[in-house]
């Protein structure tokens, strides 16, 4: 199937957003890699290993049918054209609200963005959270990913942290 051409969008598409199965790892693994390729050329602490294809499947299929994690899905005409990853965590006791998301990754591919499937495929890992009386939800972005930043924004999440590094 030809891939659509990149074109402003401004119509929602027609998707199907889903828990992610065994079968999907592949498409999954393919939209890490183009996700891990932009973030490598905004900061090398993003380069992703030599063996990052298996060890991104291993890390995804160990999260399937966790109680404590979520794969969605994003799916037209058969094909992966997005995903997302949140986990749930829960904190020492010394804090109030102990029970955390957290969002690791969502990509929708390339050719199919500004179309709202980020934004469903977050409203569904957010749905489950709730569901799982989850109160705050924490997420990265890299801070060049001007484009990510401006999304998260939009969908309500801002910055209560700054997380800093040292290259050494």
């Amino acid at each position: 199937m030809a891939v659509p051409a990149k074109t402003p969008h401004t119509e929602p598409l027609e998707c199907e957003i889903r828990p992610a199965t065994a079968r999907d790892l592949p498409e999954i693994v393919e939209a890490w890699g183009e996700l891990a390729g932009h973030h490598a050329k905004l900061d090398r602490a993003f380069a992703p290993s030599g063996q990052w294809q298996e060890e991104y499947r291993h890390f995804i299929r160990g999260l399937l049918g966790r109680d404590d994690a979520l794969a969605v899905v994003a799916v037209q005409d058969g094909r992966v054209i997005g995903y997302g990853v949140g986990r749930i965590s829960l904190l020492p006791g010394f804090f109030e609200r102990r029970r955390r998301g957290y969002i690791h990754d969502l990509v929708t591919k390339e050719a199919y963005r500004n179309r709202g499937i980020g934004r469903r495929l977050v409203e569904s890992l957010l749905a489950w959270m709730r569901g799982e009386d989850v109160t705050t939800v924490e997420l990265t972005v890299a801070v060049r990913n001007t484009q990510a930043v401006a999304f998260w924004e939009r969908l309500g999440f801002g910055t209560y942290m700054h997380h800093l590094k040292r290259d050494l």
